[in-house]
């Protein structure tokens, strides 16, 4: 079965270049740039792809398990490293902040993707994730989605925000702060918005969520 990521990497990347997908990709930019700016050093994205969110850092190498995105990751400048978000290539504690957007719901297996990143992490370093949620109106159509077999997310695994907490905490991590963006309304006719901080209602999520992530 061939790889997605290989396939339609081209596609994948001309839809942030689009109309609504350059307003999308702002929002979700501006979100995680809340937690980047806690990034001190050397940061690892994993699940690179294209190198999209890659570049709203410096400093960032690049990782990804899917040759062809890394290619075009490369011509926008990030250094990059074809692996596996479970058995990654660098030394224990090198990194200052480990990022993973939209990855973990494509990974073979989420514990071992989170107890590398763990692994090369800096002891006081965070790892950041932006994902989509089951508790989210976007998480519920994406899983329809899967259902219909579409081309990415029929591969994708995705998670209610409780168990993915479960999945943090057995791998000995925590979540410290939660921001999160894309509406509901904003996403069927997005407008620029600015990511809100997310303390209590963690039953109805918007659409894109980011995390920052450390050990216990």
């Amino acid at each position: 079965m061939s790889d997605p990521f290989e396939s339609y990497f081209t596609e994948y990347d001309e839809w942030y270049d689009s109309e609504k997908g350059k307003i999308i990709y702002e929002n979700e930019a501006k979100c995680i740039k809340k937690l980047l700016c806690s990034c001190e050093d050397r940061i690892l994205e994993v699940g690179t792809g294209t190198g999209r969110f890659a570049v709203l850092a410096k400093n960032v190498t690049g990782v990804d398990k899917a040759f062809s995105p890394l290619k075009m990751a490369k011509l926008r400048g990030v250094p990059v490293v074809r692996a596996k978000a479970e058995v990654l290539p660098f030394r224990d504690k090198t990194f200052s902040c480990v990022v993973f957007i939209v990855t973990l719901p494509f990974v073979d297996d989420i514990s071992l993707a989170l107890n590398e990143a763990k692994r090369v992490l800096k002891d006081n370093g965070s790892i950041i994730v932006g994902d989509i949620f089951l508790d989210s109106y976007l998480g519920k159509l994406y899983e329809e989605k899967k259902k219909q077999g579409h081309p990415f997310y029929r591969f994708a695994k995705f998670y209610h925000f409780t168990e993915f907490q479960k999945i943090l905490s057995q791998c000995g991590l925590k979540t410290e702060k939660v921001f999160g963006t894309l509406k509901n309304i904003s996403f069927q006719s997005p407008e620029p918005e600015e990511p809100e901080e997310i303390e209590k209602n963690f039953k109805e999520l918007p659409g894109f969520v980011c995390m920052e992530i450390k050990k216990w």
